[in-house]
């Protein structure tokens, strides 16, 4: 791949909200900030139940007169009748555009805005022009960086569990959305105890499923794979206190926790 390619995400569906209340239905409804969202910037979101796991995720882009939305195409149908339902009587144009396509690259190229989850090294854009179909996996998973439709499915999963908060797509501090209570008194009570986490095999990496243990300790699961790297849901409070060789399937690993993934104390308050 040359480093000024560009790709069109498979498998990608795009929602466009167009008009003055836009902002307001989504920020009364979904997990992050489009309150605080410039013009020209991308950022994750989700739609959770009220139990606080994920609906559906997807990547948002700010724009003058609105919010364009790349999903997942499974998830796409479903998001745009809750958000349609949801509208009541706010001015806001919902439509599914089938003429536009996820766009992404190494390389920042015209119209496209850096993706919050891997800065400096993913670009991705909203547009109708077409281009060889490409996915993600070849970069996600080497940066444990799990997706909806790979790693997880609809309510399997909290948002912090896919580091979706660390990605900026969960707005602590804007107020109410379908399950924040949940996902909030987790963050004050300092019991995140999960997280997808990048881990590396000396081998050809097991496949999606299998146990990943510390010794005897079993400590997580992978999520996906590929080559001989792997996407896993780990408990960081056993990989902390679990001693032996880490790995699955008899296959030896490594992995390592970013500062930003380490477990936080209990807030007083969000």
């Amino acid at each position: 791949m040359t480093s000024d390619a560009i790709f069109q995400l498979p498998e990608r569906a795009i929602l466009r909200l167009v008009g003055p209340d836009t902002r307001a239905l989504l920020q009364r409804v979904i997990t992050a900030d489009v309150e605080n969202f410039p013009v020209g910037i991308a950022r994750p979101g989700a739609l959770l139940t009220p139990q606080g796991k994920i609906i559906c995720d997807f990547m948002m882009f700010s724009r003058k007169n609105g919010i364009d939305i790349d999903i997942h195409e499974s998830a796409g149908t479903a998001l745009l009748k809750r958000l349609t339902m949801y509208r009541l009587k706010a001015d806001v144009t919902l439509s599914h555009e089938t003429a536009l396509h996820a766009l992404w690259s190494t390389a920042a190229f015209e119209g496209a805005s850096e993706d919050p989850r891997l800065p400096g090294q993913l670009w991705r854009a909203v547009s109708d022009a077409d281009h060889e179909t490409r996915p993600l996996d070849a970069i996600e998973i080497p940066a444990g960086i799990p997706a909806f439709g790979r790693d997880y499915g609809e309510a399997e999963v909290f948002p912090t569990d896919v580091n979706l908060d660390v990605y900026g797509g969960v707005g602590w501090t804007k107020g109410c959305f379908i399950g924040q209570e949940v996902v909030s008194r987790m963050k004050r009570r300092g019991t995140i105890r999960k997280r997808s986490l990048a881990v590396t095999f000396d081998g050809e990496a097991p496949p999606a499923g299998s146990t990943l243990k510390a010794g005897d300790t079993s400590i997580g699961e992978i999520t996906s794979s590929r080559e001989d790297q792997a996407v896993a849901l780990v408990r960081l409070d056993k990989l902390d206190k679990a001693e032996g060789t880490l790995g699955a399937d008899d296959i030896t690993a490594s992995t390592t926790v970013p500062d930003a993934l380490k477990p936080e104390p209990a807030a007083e308050r969000i």
